[in-house]
């Protein structure tokens, strides 16, 4: 249960770091927003690897998942695959056309994918820590 626990501390505070701080930082801080964003799109593959990574190995560590917590894993594991396999794809194809106001509008999804993995998430943390104290000893 600690180890899953950890392994759950490790992929939320990943995912909530790139989202929230690493992103948003390299946009302030670099003036080419080109180039800001393709060093966010390494971040955001990243993530996703490691993302489905730490979300298997906690899955696999909580055999006995309770029925509430499997909707909120597979949300915060499918919501960024689906960003990478789906989206990321059809955003390049827009870039490469030049269609910029498509590409903001999958822009615009992704961002919405990568919100709700963290909500997500963070139920996980907030239900992760709800267990009777004398069953955590």
């Amino acid at each position: 249960m600690r180890l899953a626990r950890l392994v759950l501390t490790a992929w939320a505070g990943g995912m909530w770091t790139v989202c929230g701080i690493v992103v948003p930082g390299l946009f302030w801080l670099i003036e080419d927003k080109k180039q800001a964003g393709n060093i966010a799109a390494q971040f955001f593959n990243a993530e996703v690897a490691l993302g489905t990574l730490f979300g298997l190995m906690y899955w696999a560590l909580r055999t006995r998942f309770y029925k509430s917590e499997r909707p909120w894993c597979w949300t915060a594991i499918g919501a960024p695959l689906t960003f990478f396999v789906v989206l990321k794809p059809l955003m390049n194809t827009a870039r490469s056309a030049g269609d910029m106001a498509r590409f903001g509008q999958l822009h615009g999804v992704a961002s919405l994918l990568f919100l709700i993995a963290c909500a997500a998430l963070g139920v996980l943390v907030w239900r992760s820590g709800a267990t009777h104290p004398a069953k955590q000893l």
